[in-house]
């Protein structure tokens, strides 16, 4: 019995750090991208496919890669996507220009999007009932805590080994995380049990819904930063009709008895679908925080990037705080904690940009460090219990579709979401004249949070769709 707690623990281990490294990435390179920009002449516009690019390529295989872990095994998937992880990190450490930077985040953001689904599936093999609630309460943690953590993991690094190389040690660092979840996985992940109906294939619907993502996004990361222009709006509008077609083939394949990579049952699913929107919406607000924050405070203000990453370390301790005690908090008051939440982060951000508006220059971190704590508290208490209180709403075999279907909103949210303020990050900068270098990031960011506050009122309006209780 002992000896089976303690296989079931360090598979637990393996799929909790393949989650920290692989959220870890959407934040840590946030701190280096001045240094980036440096070494590799990197444009505004490559600056953003290093994020972006990795947020959306991780976003567009995750509903794919759950269906070939029932096909092949989620142990199988798993130590693939890791392994392919591993290559990538020192491929994009090693990277000598922009093009080979974004090509291997890219690829990189793939290999996480093949091994993240697995780790929602192998919770839902391992664990039931109350213990089920638990652990999606700790994987909530874990992803607040890496998407937060990783802007002072990042300063530290390169203030560690200095603006030439401190950038490719964001990438480095990896390494040895993923080879310890690699032997863990590989020693104590289970094995691969056949289905007991054979996984079929949806490639129709695979090829739509990357299309439709792709027309959506790509006029985004690629022109937000240079203004749209009419051929841009006509791109993203074409989304729409391979959406409506998705869905059409989604019903027909399903009426017909197969497997659609999609379920209707689950697009029907009205908690489901406000959850997962709330939890795209949310990480278009959170993950883009970090990203005009780093620049800011970087190259707007002339700090190193320990600084910068030191500036964000209240919002990191407020999440993991309020985080790590979400389950307890959520069992007594339902969704209203997510109404807090929300409530809490559009305070503390309000508070940061009064605080930029009322300083024309430089100024100390401490003057942003209680609303970013504030705000940090709030994020804690929304990661953790959204994915527990969105998941809660579906049963039986639909649960893996479902987990894909949300994991994917929310890296499509964080693509989507550093595309649109960035854009209007880096508008604002160029339209501001004849002030500071200082004063026009300052404006810059103050523009950006007014983007953040409006898409957070968006969820607290979705709340109210959840259900009450999980």
């Amino acid at each position: 019995m002992e000896k089976t707690d303690r296989r079931k623990t360090l598979a637990l281990v393996s799929i909790m750090l393949g989650a920290f490294i692989s959220l870890l990435d959407t934040t840590i390179v946030n701190v280096a991208l001045p240094d980036i920009t440096t070494a590799l002449h990197a444009t505004s516009e490559s600056i953003e496919w290093i994020i972006s690019g990795y947020a959306l390529a991780f976003g567009v295989v995750l509903i794919l890669a759950g269906r070939l872990g029932d096909r092949f095994g989620r142990k199988n998937i798993y130590i693939f996507g890791i392994l392919l992880f591993l290559i990538m990190s020192i491929t994009a450490g090693f990277a000598q220009t922009e093009e080979s930077l974004i090509i291997s985040r890219v690829i990189q953001g793939l290999a996480a999007g093949l091994f993240f689904p697995q780790i929602n599936a192998v919770i839902m093999d391992m664990y039931h009932g109350k213990q089920l609630g638990k652990i999606f309460g700790i994987l909530g943690s874990v992803i607040g805590v890496a998407t937060a953590i990783g802007p002072l993991a990042g300063g530290l690094l390169i203030e560690l080994f200095g603006p030439d190389n401190g950038w490719r040690a964001v990438f480095f660092v990896n390494v040895p995380i993923v080879l310890v979840t690699l032997i863990l996985a590989m020693l104590y992940l289970p094995k691969h049990q056949a289905p007991k109906e054979k996984v079929r294939f949806d490639i129709p619907g695979v090829l739509g819904l990357t299309l439709a993502l792709m027309l959506l996004l790509y006029p985004v990361i690629s022109r937000g930063s240079n203004g749209f222009r009419a051929v841009d709006y006509m791109w993203m509008a074409s989304s729409i009709p391979f959406f409506l077609l998705l869905y059409w083939w989604s019903v027909r394949q399903a009426k017909r008895g197969n497997q659609p990579l999609i379920s209707p049952n689950l697009l029907k699913n009205q908690p489901f679908v406000s959850g997962m929107l709330l939890s795209l919406v949310y990480f278009a607000a959170f993950t883009s925080i970090f990203f005009i924050l780093s620049v800011t405070w970087q190259t707007g203000f002339g700090q190193s990037a320990i600084s910068s990453g030191l500036a964000i370390t209240p919002f990191a301790i407020g999440s993991v705080v309020a985080a790590a005690n979400s389950n307890r908090f959520i069992m007594k008051i339902g969704r209203k904690l997510l109404h807090i939440g929300v409530a809490l982060v559009i305070i503390g951000l309000s508070a940061v940009s009064v605080v930029f508006q009322m300083h024309d220059g430089v100024f100390s971190a401490w003057w942003i460090a209680l609303p970013l704590l504030i705000a940090g508290l709030g994020s804690g208490l929304i990661i953790a219990p959204l994915n527990s209180f969105t998941l809660s709403t579906v049963v039986g075999p639909e649960r893996g579709g479902a987990s894909g279907m949300f994991n994917t909103a929310q890296r499509v949210g964080s693509s989507f979401g550093i595309a649109v303020v960035g854009s209007v990050f880096f508008r604002t900068l160029g339209d501001a004249t004849g002030v500071s270098q200082a004063q026009a990031f300052s404006d810059g960011l103050q523009t950006s949070m007014y983007v953040n506050i409006a898409l957070l009122l968006v969820c607290f309006v979705l709340v109210f769709r959840l259900p009450k209780k999980i």
